[in-house]
């Protein structure tokens, strides 16, 4: 693991880049950003709350987040990309429902600061985004903190290592960032070959990774091969995806030989995850998307849930599953030029348990709109034994909980 002063110092080489690369005088400056507000409240204890720690007193949650964007260029060949964000959440995120708006990754930089030393409230300072994007015609480079995405999975992707979001994400907008360097050679139309490496959290012997990608197009059909090192591990795959009759499928796979010695105890040294979805305009207001998952790494039954969910992997947002076999159906219906309805069903075949958060969209103007809706979580919660309760069923533990939103842009 690096020192903290060597983290620093990767910071200070970054900021030296970004500062002496581009000598040119800006020609361009862009910027913006988003205020978002999201208020829950669970309905229900934590089904877990005596092993968190004790009962908590609260069952609101407030989150702020502040966005500013800001792009910067220099000449044709040079941006750079800042993203400061400040983000107010009380209680602490971790007892929290809020991940269904927003998530971390872990990163290397030290580009977060934390202005808060209280259990109940978090105000955190970052850099989301923090980048230098250089096209030399022939190969493009993003050098620092930016996000990234893999693969063609929407609830479970098997291919996205790079904090992939969760299934149960309702705000999709950005991305957590990782600390990178990525090279992408295109090979010809909407073909090429993307390189990445990075440091996916505080260690780079733990976390380092470098890993490639290629994309080839051939004419109605996207297909692609990847392998590398993710963490300690080595993982391959593949994706595929085309239009059949004005139907999106899609399809991706990967294997993973796992460098993590826990995996051993957890008969997991090798596994494969693969995801399957169908995505269809049924009427000019109605659409469906299906996906469906397998998870080698997950337990067989529930009563091991609580050994997946301490899992390293399973931690940092690799994987957001604890079972096996899934389901996830999404429904949106345009019932207003103004606004939507959502219901999305993720459904844990091997329980069964079924997550079911239904949303509803409105906007207010052409740069504001509000969201509200539920998360309800369907199946048998936890069984008493004498060693302690025992999971019956992974969506049958997360609390009811509402939840409510202003999103504002500029």
């Amino acid at each position: 693991m690096l020192s903290t002063g060597s983290k620093y110092l990767w910071v200070l080489l970054l900021l030296a880049l970004e500062s002496t690369v581009p000598r040119l005088q800006a020609q361009e400056f862009a910027w913006g950003g988003s205020f978002r507000a999201y208020p829950f409240l669970r309905l229900e204890e934590l089904a877990l709350e005596e092993e968190l720690g004790g009962t908590l007193s609260r069952r609101d949650t407030q989150l702020l987040i502040l966005r500013l964007t800001g792009d910067v260029f220099f000449g044709q060949h040079v941006r750079l990309e800042t993203h400061p964000l400040l983000e107010f959440v009380s209680p602490s995120r971790l007892l929290g429902p809020s991940g269904l708006a927003t998530s971390t990754a872990p990163t290397f930089l030290p580009l977060e600061h934390v202005f808060t030393d209280n259990p109940n409230v978090e105000l955190i300072g970052s850099f989301d985004r923090l980048n230098l994007q250089i096209d030399l015609n022939r190969v493009r480079l993003v050098v620092g903190r930016q996000a990234v995405t893999w693969g063609v999975a929407y609830f479970w992707p098997s291919l996205d290592l790079f904090a992939p979001f969760s299934p149960r994400r309702v705000d999709r907008d950005y991305k957590p960032g990782i600390d990178a360097i990525r090279a992408t050679i295109p090979l010809g139309d909407f073909s090429e070959v993307e390189v990445i490496g990075a440091i996916l959290g505080p260690s780079l012997s733990r976390d380092g990774t470098l890993a490639a990608l290629t994309r080839f197009n051939l004419g109605p059909l996207d297909w692609g091969l990847m392998g590398g090192k993710f963490h300690r591990d080595t993982v391959a795959g593949s994706f595929l995806t085309t239009d059949a009759w004005g139907t999106g499928l899609r399809a991706e796979v990967s294997w993973t030989q796992s460098g993590d010695p826990e995996d051993r105890v957890r008969e997991r040294r090798t596994f494969w995850r693969a995801a399957a979805g169908v995505d269809r305009q049924l009427t000019p207001t109605l659409t469906m998307s299906a996906e469906f998952s397998f998870n080698g790494y997950g337990a067989r039954q529930a009563s091991d849930y609580l050994d997946r969910s301490t899992a390293d992997r399973v931690l940092r947002g690799e994987i957001n599953a604890l079972g096996r076999f899934y389901t996830g159906v999404s429904g949106v219906w345009s019932f207003h030029p103004l606004g939507t309805l959502t219901n999305t069903l993720l459904i844990n075949l091997q329980d069964p348990s079924t997550l079911w958060v239904p949303s509803f969209q409105w906007s207010t103007s052409n740069n504001s709109d509000v969201l509200a809706g539920a998360q309800i979580g369907i199946g048998t919660g936890l069984q008493s034994s004498g060693m302690g309760p025992v999971p019956q069923s992974e969506y049958g533990l997360v609390p009811n909980t509402l939840f409510a939103a202003i999103r504002v842009y500029f």
